[in-house]
């Protein structure tokens, strides 16, 4: 069953990776993990701007989940030379003078997970959202990039460490139209992985489900297409199709239901 989350309601961590993508070639430079045509500039080079945009994705209720729902939420991406800060992206900085390398300090937000998202949650306990303290670096070597971001969480009651690594390949259809594929790998410590995969004893006592404990390991990985169109100079849209996997120590979580899920979103945004 599909239900249609308010805006104020993302908490699931996957939903952060899907918006990212829902502004693909929108005009805005999204750095660390920029999409389309702004994954391939350099941030240094990157003019003063900024992009409003409205994204909507179809996702499981959590990672793990056998049940599916509709969330909203706004976007926002800013932008200065090397200086870029966004709803999506967190705030960060490029300390790169290469062309092709962009590389620095990032700053950015945890989702959290309520206990309220789905039933099976039920005696989980809510994870607290929170802020992630990392780098990245990226390398983009037209139409190829490679990127990676290590994070560290600072505060709430669960943190730990994680590393994303990811790469794409921008292919241009014309003036209007751009194909982006990508493939992403999450791996986080075990602080993470029993937060959102383990299962305490008194978790099972309040949940009825058997306990269990998550070692560090693959969180997910997946690959996804994103179609990008520049409905004008100021106005983007974009649609993304792509699967994610979760890795053996999630996929053998009671929590979890479905291994493998599809995700689709689109969005529409307006750079100024």
């Amino acid at each position: 069953m599909t239900t249609l989350r308010r805006l104020s309601a993302p908490s699931q961590p996957a939903l952060r990776v899907l918006a990212l993508a829902m502004l693909a070639a929108a005009g805005g430079s999204m750095a660390p993990e920029a999409k389309a045509q702004a994954a391939t500039q350099p941030a240094a080079a990157a003019p003063h701007s900024l992009t409003l945009g409205l994204a909507v994705a179809r996702l499981p209720e959590y990672e793990g989940s056998d049940q599916f729902e509709t969330r909203a939420l706004p976007v926002i991406s800013y932008r200065s030379g090397r200086f870029f800060a966004g709803t999506l992206t967190g705030v960060g900085y490029n300390l790169s003078n290469l062309p092709s390398v962009e590389f620095g300090p990032l700053l950015s937000y945890r989702f959290g997970r309520d206990e309220s998202d789905s039933p099976r949650l039920n005696g989980m306990g809510d994870i607290d959202a929170g802020v992630d303290l990392g780098a990245y670096v990226r390398w983009n070597a037209h139409p190829f990039s490679l990127g990676a971001r290590l994070e560290q969480g600072v505060g709430g009651n669960v943190t730990g460490t994680s590393l994303r690594l990811d790469a794409a390949y921008l292919l241009p259809i014309n003036q209007r139209n751009a194909l982006r594929l990508d493939a992403a790998v999450d791996w986080a410590d075990t602080e993470i992985m029993q937060g959102f995969f383990g299962v305490s004893a008194a978790q099972s006592l309040r949940s009825a489900l058997p306990g269990y404990t998550a070692s560090s390991g693959i969180r997910r990985y997946g690959v996804a297409a994103t179609w990008a169109h520049n409905i004008t100079p100021q106005w983007s849209s974009t649609v993304r199709v792509g699967v994610y996997r979760l890795g053996s120590e999630a996929a053998g979580s009671p929590l979890t239901l479905k291994r493998s899920a599809a995700l689709v979103s689109a969005g529409l945004s307006y750079r100024f």
